[in-house]
């Protein structure tokens, strides 16, 4: 099934949604793809992100921004260097 856009709904990523503030679509509830691009990639790459990053949806027991198990300090791709959920 395919994830939409948290703000208006499209199932299309990169730039055009009208209602974001960035005008991207975010895609924020697959924690196995990048929120703003699709890709299962971590780490820089990201041609739709703002840091230019992957960031996974919610929902997994992982960190968005690099996939571990870990908390606290120690993302190597957070822009906070803290993992996230």
């Amino acid at each position: 099934m395919a994830t939409k856009c948290r703000y208006c709904g499209s199932t299309s990523y990169g730039l055009g949604c009208p209602h974001s503030p960035t005008k991207k679509h975010e895609h924020v509830n697959d924690e196995t793809a990048c929120e703003f691009c699709g890709s299962r990639s971590y780490g820089l790459g990201c041609p739709h992100s703002p840091t230019k990053k992957h960031r996974h949806g919610h929902g997994g027991d992982k960190c968005i921004w690099c996939g571990s198990k870990s908390t606290g300090i120690g993302c190597p791709h957070s822009p906070t260097k803290r993992h996230e959920r």
